[in-house]
């Protein structure tokens, strides 16, 4: 009965998983939900252009992109710049080689590895951050990647030859560099948070030769504002759920979660630094996964350098 069980749900697997026959765009191999390439971004000798495969969808069924690059252009390309308005670059420790959720059929992306220092017996997929691809050649000594989780220096969402860099303000915007230079005719991928819409999604003009490199975030002029805030935020816990897990990404980066318990109920919370920043607005991710297998997520939005809020009220006397 148990080789029957086992039988069957393997074979259940099998017809879940995703086939990359069914999928448009072959220049990515097959991820969590995903059989292909939901986007597909095409390099010319003009203007990039970018197309999607409806029948793909957020390889971990909910808010990620897994995107493939083809160069069809004359030359060897670096780095493409990137945005969407909605957070593009907002990394949450579930990229192709940590997308397994509950509902799920594939695994991650092939190649994925445990990140070094990961405990023994490590298994790529769980949504934690603990897998990514080796680090790349190119890929600066000592650089780390914005949301790689702490003592690492890769995020999980580049591919094998891709790093990130350059993520702006609301990680709406960023660079993806190509270790090495992606050639005329090759292609390969990586995954992002899913852009709002195909016509949204804009690619920047490629960069050719080696890779760029720049700060993640530019430390701003001593004559302009900079902000002084630091503050913690407490997670809330909807009624009837019990949270296993609990992830904060401040801009793009994720920060240490701290449990404490107050009137006999745990208490998940972190402390937001925003201080040093310029004037912008800045986002707070939060991805809470349950002991049901969920995962939920939010987003809450902060602003640097506004002048306070007036009051109005009588004047003392």
């Amino acid at each position: 009965m148990r080789a029957l069980v086992v039988s069957v749900s393997a074979a259940l697997m099998l017809a879940l998983a995703p086939s990359s026959a069914d999928a448009l765009f072959a220049q990515c191999p097959p991820v969590a939900a995903d059989a292909g390439c939901q986007y597909l971004i095409t390099l010319t000798n003009g203007a990039p252009s970018v197309q999607q495969d409806p029948t793909q969808p957020p390889y971990e069924n909910a808010d990620d992109s897994l995107i493939g690059v083809q160069n069809n252009s004359s030359k060897s390309v670096g780095a493409l710049p990137m945005s969407a308005p909605s957070a593009l670059f907002g990394f949450e420790a579930d990229g192709i080689c940590n997308p397994i959720i509950s509902g799920v059929p594939g695994g991650p992306a092939p190649g994925c590895v445990p990140q070094p220092g990961s405990p023994p017996g490590t298994v790529c997929g769980p949504q934690n951050g603990s897998c990514a691809f080796p680090k790349p050649p190119g890929q600066p000594a000592g650089y780390v990647e914005p949301g790689a989780p702490a003592g690492t220096t890769q995020n999980g969402y580049e591919g094998p030859t891709t790093w990130f860099s350059n993520v702006g303000a609301g990680t709406t915007s960023g660079t993806v560099n190509f270790s090495p230079s992606l050639s005329p005719g090759k292609a390969t991928f990586f995954s992002l948070e899913a852009p709002p819409s195909l016509q949204q999604l804009k690619v920047g003009t490629p960069v050719p030769g080696k890779p760029s490199f720049g700060q993640v975030v530019g430390l701003p002029s001593t004559k302009k504002c900079v902000s002084k805030r630091r503050f913690r935020i407490h997670i809330r816990q909807p009624g009837g759920i019990k949270i296993q897990t609990a992830l904060v990404f401040v801009n793009g980066k994720r920060v240490k979660v701290f449990k404490a318990k107050f009137f006999r109920r745990l208490r998940h919370t972190a402390n937001v630094n925003l201080r040093g920043l310029p004037l912008g607005t800045f986002k707070v991710r939060i991805v809470v996964l349950t002991t049901n297998g969920d995962t939920l997520k939010g987003t809450r939005t902060y602003h640097t350098c506004t002048k306070k809020r007036k009051h109005k009220r009588p004047p003392k006397l």
